[in-house]
């Protein structure tokens, strides 16, 4: 049994964070409120779509920052300036504490249930039910 803790654990670290983030939409007049924002998707009027690893609004743009993958010790980033006016729409991920609450709570329960169960288990053989069996 021992050998399992290990395992479920793996198992719900990997499912809190895998079901954790959802986009949220924000609204365009709260585009300049935070000076940086991260994890953004972009669409435009004209349907273009744009992922971004962080977004800083400068005046009447938007600058979109990707990172490269590039061999070598120096990071390198895309850049891109979109209008504000061309906006569509702009969403950031960010943590979804509904979902995160439905999978941690399933997953405290499976292990509470597991533990139940291996309680139980080695109660009825230890009960000492029966006729005692003499040498």
């Amino acid at each position: 049994m021992k050998s399992r803790w290990p395992r479920w654990w793996v198992a719900s670290l990997w499912l809190l964070g895998t079901g954790c983030t959802a986009l949220r939409e924000i609204p365009p007049s709260l585009y300049a409120v935070a000076p940086e924002r991260r994890h953004v998707r972009l669409v435009t009027r004209t349907g273009l779509s744009y992922e971004f690893d962080y977004v800083k609004v400068a005046g009447d743009s938007l600058l979109g920052y990707r990172r490269r993958d590039v061999g070598g010790p120096a990071e390198d980033y895309a850049t891109l300036a979109v209008p504000l006016e061309d906006v569509a729409r702009l969403s950031e991920r960010g943590v979804d504490w509904y979902r995160t609450g439905l999978i941690g709570g399933g997953v405290l329960a499976a292990v509470v249930a597991a533990g139940l169960s291996a309680r139980s288990d080695n109660g009825s053989e230890n009960s000492g039910g029966g006729t005692p069996r003499l040498p």
